[in-house]
């Protein structure tokens, strides 16, 4: 009987309970020029949105330039939503409800911007981690945006770009100050849980990072960050490239329980990861094991064929060769399902039993075959006249002699 296994479907993607909302505050950062002003009917979908900024800029810094731009002047923080962890069940969604409802907390600014890069053929990520305001750190995590533009590599926050809270109510307040900012710059405001998103070559530390001045680290090893990166974005086995995550997460401290959510995320997802796929080389092997047993069934359904032929002393008759032809079709399929087994790993607990049953009977079948097949070689020499006394036992004294 085939065991079935239920896959464990990991689809929670936001793994913070909070969202870093942006502050008041006091500067006189540069103001965001004004947006394009973009057709409704081109607004439907992360994908329409970037085909009509990829048709109307014409390059990517300003493809990049106009998103920033619009996000900042149209999308409103959601205030009701900001404390709302499940109001997203996933990137798209976060993206497609942000873009109609022109609101969004930090997880639907950069997931928008973000697919409607993607969409453009843009390198760019989803960077998770958390944030400090007026050199305190914030009491949630937040998300933010890394983007390559002419081979160099910014971190981008339209969450900040686009306004502040001031006593639960946003205030739009477009600015500049968040959009293509470089590595070492951003970092003073917002530190990316895995140090891999630093983007830098001597990353800070999670408990360097509340200090009021960022003391230069460059005493450290060099951190090849460019080269991480790459090994990163071809990495395909998903289950080391997020072991390495948690690896990375853990050798830069864990400071604060933003972090460790971060960190058991990972870990959970490094688990059900791999749970799965003992699964599905559980099922796989039931798969290879189901096959060999239908080749044996199929054998023992074509040896009741030829007994019940030979019971009636091969009648209605047919021609030598079909005859041996019935029983070397059994053993082909008892052959089949030999090779079968022996491709099976017999420590699949799963199976373990099964293939022992198995082995067994093909064994038993086997011999049965063997002793058929020099049955019928032995039918074929006989003159016909003869044959049909081949069907009958004569004994002598209760021994067979034939």
């Amino acid at each position: 009987m085939r065991v079935v296994y239920l896959l464990l479907i990991i689809i929670t993607l936001f793994p913070a309970l909070l969202y870093a909302q942006p502050r008041e505050r006091v500067s006189t950062e540069r103001p965001v020029p004004a947006a394009l002003v973009i057709p409704d009917s081109e607004l439907a979908t992360p994908a329409t949105l970037s085909h009509y900024l990829s048709a109307n800029t014409t390059s990517r810094k300003e493809f990049v330039r106009q998103l920033y731009s619009w996000l900042v002047w149209n999308i409103g923080y959601d205030v009701t939503n900001m404390y709302n962890p499940d109001y997203y069940k996933d990137t798209l969604d976060a993206a497609l409800k942000t873009l109609n409802n022109r609101v969004g907390v930090c997880q639907g600014y950069a997931n928008l911007y973000y697919l409607v890069c993607k969409e453009a053929g843009i390198p760019v990520y989803l960077i998770g981690g958390y944030t400090k305001t007026y050199n305190k750190i914030d009491n949630a995590s937040h998300a933010w945006i890394a983007v390559q533009v002419d081979s160099v590599w910014y971190l981008t926050d339209p969450t900040w770009g686009a306004g502040v809270l001031n006593n639960t109510k946003f205030v739009r307040k477009p600015v500049d100050s968040y959009f293509l900012v470089s590595p070492s710059s951003f970092v003073l405001t917002h530190m990316p849980f895995d140090p891999l998103w630093q983007l830098l070559e001597h990353p800070y530390r999670h408990d360097e990072f509340p200090e009021k001045f960022l003391k230069p680290v460059t005493g450290r090893a060099v951190f090849n960050y460019k080269d991480s990166l790459a090994a990163y974005d071809g990495m395909k086995d998903d289950l080391l490239k997020y072991q390495l995550v948690i690896n990375r997460i853990e050798g830069y401290g864990i400071t604060n329980q933003m972090i460790s959510h971060e960190l058991m995320y990972y870990k959970n997802l490094v688990r059900y990861i791999a749970e799965n796929r003992k699964v599905t080389a559980a099922n796989r092997a039931i798969d290879d094991f189901n096959r060999s047993s239908n080749q044996y069934n199929r054998a023992v359904n074509l040896f009741n064929d030829y007994v019940q032929f030979k019971n009636n002393q091969f009648k209605p008759s047919r021609p030598d060769g079909e005859i041996r032809e019935m029983v070397n079709a059994i053993g082909r399929k008892l052959a089949d399902s030999r090779k079968g087994l022996a491709g099976l790993d017999r420590n699949e607990m799963a199976i373990r039993g099964n293939i022992s049953e198995l082995e067994e009977s093909l064994g038993s079948l086997e011999r049965k075959v063997t002793e058929e097949r020099a049955f019928v070689d032995k039918y074929i020499r006989t003159g016909k006249m003869l044959r049909k006394s081949l069907f009958y036992k004569t004994t002598w004294m209760g021994i067979p002699v034939n």
